[in-house]
């Protein structure tokens, strides 16, 4: 349990110091947080096609690390705000990216 809560601690500051890096110096506020899902997908992905099932990097690290209510938020202000294309264009970018990376580790390590 500790070991979940302090994956979970790290993958947080991690992705914390990715928006402090990457959101000021892109055109997309989005962009960051499809970044830090596309990553924690593949690694995700390499994990578990290695058969490491790890708590601490996968429930605590990646957890935490990735972000998927982020994206639901600024999926609803998309439609919110009447972006209906915009909204569905990274619905569709994020699941793409996500389910293909994945499958890219697993295929990769296993």
């Amino acid at each position: 349990m500790i070991g979940i809560a302090v994956g979970g601690f790290l993958g947080a500051v991690t992705r914390y110091l990715f928006y402090l890096l990457i959101e000021s110096r892109v055109w997309q506020p989005k962009a960051t947080t499809w970044l830090v899902n596309s990553i924690g997908s593949l690694v995700l992905g390499l994990f578990i096609g290695s058969g490491s099932l790890s708590a601490f990097w996968i429930t605590g690290f990646l957890g935490a690390f990735t972000t998927f209510s982020t994206m639901a938020l600024d999926v609803v202000k998309d439609l919110e705000d009447g972006r209906w294309l915009q909204g569905a264009a990274y619905v569709f970018a994020t699941l793409a990216s996500g389910i293909g990376l994945f499958s890219l580790g697993y295929v990769w390590m296993h």
